[in-house]
């Protein structure tokens, strides 16, 4: 059975969405636990209080079949697909079997939420299996789709899913104008964050969610069961992290005796620990995932701790089943300073940070040895959001980094036929001006040189590059294709170049825009490959011509 790993946005006061990388949304089992001191079963002290609702817009598990009553499906536009829905009771998920009619088809599965009333700014997502053919195909696109109360609908940039479990998430997200723009040279519309939305939605009044399954050429008997699971929204988040209030009823003493309680003054919140492994921590609430999570601490101790020679332990600690802990941080009596703060960061990789509707994690401290005196928490965030919280890792053109020389053309021969780069401000992209009218090389060259630590791991990564083409590219002129590739930048310069990718086979983005990406395996190390880059491959172009229409790249991202 599929084990459900409730991996949602979460807020308290400051709310952030929770990220992540991987399409693994299948079974994780936790390690042995670690005995960190205590029973682990908090007896003792305050009672606990009752786990509160997770504060989030709308969160369907489709644990019970009626999480999926107020789902449907429906063709867009002149469409004959369908799509038969039920609820798998052992995977707990909602199953959607399409039957599809032409490679045209574009299938929306909703359903329907409470009503909410302004989402600008706010965190969307959908878990989607995937069953191997579509993937093999390759063709079809899986998008986001959100409605409000006035019929309109929203549709976020699509993926190319993979086989299994495929996250579909938008972030921080805004409709646009409506209204025609510039992009370097070329007239588009404004849709916000979105790919395309009807004229005059907005974020307000949201009261549908689902996705739209786009054949995108797909042949009709390539087909098969999709699941949806973990749907989520969330309110709006900003970028910061979850600011725990000293005053929040959440904070608790655990694995101490009655007479040790939660205090609070100006300075905090604080306990005075009578023995060693007594607890002052926060109950975060479930759904939750802290995997790969941080959190920041402020503590002081008095004089009366200082003097009993007691550690101070920083602790993230199940607070259920296996009471599994991370105990790592670790603050000595000797770098203890009565008065004055001690700022401490800890995070964790364990797997088993997930916790479910109704179960809480443990955030805070405890103490070693035999305390006495005064242990107070001045302040605590809890960094939900890390740098890979707001979607896939992207490289981003910008001013800057074109006149520092981090993108080049990598011309080392000195060939006439290398490309023009330079930064396109109106776009917010990398104007590349291919020559093609050169022909002592068949193939363009564009890198971004990344800095020693600032790629994430490329190993099974998918990398993918968003590129503006003209229908010069697809009717005047067709025949460029497109490689994806990394590489060394010292030692051999290995390199991983993958094969040639058509035009045709971008994902559509809209408005010109389109999406290529690949998936790197056996990537080069020793040294890391710090070239991320494209090669625009120019043999089959009916005609070599200076006139040719330039291109423009907003982005590489790395998931």
């Amino acid at each position: 059975m599929f084990q459900k790993l409730l991996i949602v946005f979460c807020t308290i006061f400051v709310l952030s969405a929770c990220g992540g990388g991987s399409n693994d949304l299948g079974p994780k089992q936790a390690p042995p636990p670690v005995d960190g001191g205590g029973d682990g079963g908090g007896d003792g002290g305050e009672p606990e209080p009752e786990p509160g609702e997770p504060r989030i817009f709308s969160f369907i598990s489709f644990n019970e079949e009626a999480d999926t009553y107020d789902w449907a499906s429906r063709c867009v536009d002149a469409c004959s697909a369908t799509a038969a829905l039920s609820w798998n009771a052992g995977e707990q998920v909602l199953v959607a079997n399409p039957q599809w009619a032409s490679d045209a088809d574009q299938l929306d599965i909703v359903g329907s939420v409470g009503e909410i009333s302004d989402m600008e700014t706010s965190a969307a997502r959908i878990w989607v299996f995937v069953p191997a053919a579509y993937a093999t195909d390759g063709k079809m696109r899986i998008h986001l789709v959100l409605g409000n109360a006035q019929g309109l609908k929203g549709v976020s940039l699509g993926i190319r899913p993979k086989a299994g479990w495929n996250r579909l998430e938008m972030w921080e997200m805004a409709a646009g104008t409506g209204e025609t723009v510039m992009v370097g040279d070329v007239e588009a519309i404004d849709y916000g964050t979105f790919a395309w939305h009807d004229d005059g939605f907005t974020l307000r009044n949201i009261n549908e969610i689902g996705v739209r399954l786009v054949a995108n050429g797909k042949a009709p008997e390539v087909g098969g069961q999709l699941w949806l699971d973990n749907v989520t929204l969330t309110p709006a988040s900003g970028t910061g992290p979850l600011i725990v209030d000293k005053d929040d009823p959440a904070w608790t003493v655990m694995d101490a005796t009655p007479a040790v309680t939660v205090q609070r003054d100006d300075t905090g919140v604080y306990f005075e620990p009578t023995a060693g492994d007594q607890k002052l921590v926060y109950l975060l609430e479930g759904p939750v995932d802290l995997v790969g999570r941080s959190f920041d601490m402020t503590f002081t101790v008095d004089q009366a701790f200082k003097d009993s020679g007691a550690d101070v332990q920083p602790i993230i600690q199940l607070n259920f089943g296996s009471y599994t802990g991370e105990f790592g941080c670790y603050v000595g009596n000797g770098s203890l300073t009565p008065g004055v703060p001690q700022s401490i960061n800890c995070a964790t990789d364990n797997d088993a940070f997930v916790a479910e509707e109704g179960q809480n994690i443990r955030v805070g401290l405890q103490v070693k040895n035999q305390p006495a005196g005064r242990l107070t928490i001045n302040s605590m965030q809890i960094n939900i959001v890390s740098s890979s919280d707001t979607g896939p890792f992207a490289i981003i053109p910008s001013q800057a980094s074109v006149d520092s020389g981090a993108w080049g053309n990598d011309n080392w021969q000195g060939l006439a036929g290398a490309p023009t780069l330079s930064y396109d401000s109106e776009s917010g992209a990398l104007s590349i001006a291919p020559n093609w009218q050169a022909t002592d090389s068949n193939e363009r060259t564009i890198m971004y040189l990344a800095a020693d630590g600032e790629l994430p791991d490329l190993e099974g990564a998918t990398v993918g590059v968003e590129l503006y083409l003209s229908d010069y590219y697809f009717t005047a002129n067709p025949g460029m294709a497109v490689q994806i590739y990394i590489q060394q930048n010292g030692g051999s310069y290995t390199g991983n170049w993958g094969s040639n990718i058509a035009l045709s086979d971008g994902e559509d983005l809209g408005n010109g825009w389109y999406r290529f990406e690949r998936v790197m395996e056996d990537v080069p190390t020793e040294p890391s490959a710090l070239r991320v880059g494209i090669k625009l491959q120019g043999a089959g172009l009916t005609t070599r011509e200076a006139s040719a229409d330039p291109i423009l790249l907003r982005r590489f991202t790395v998931e």
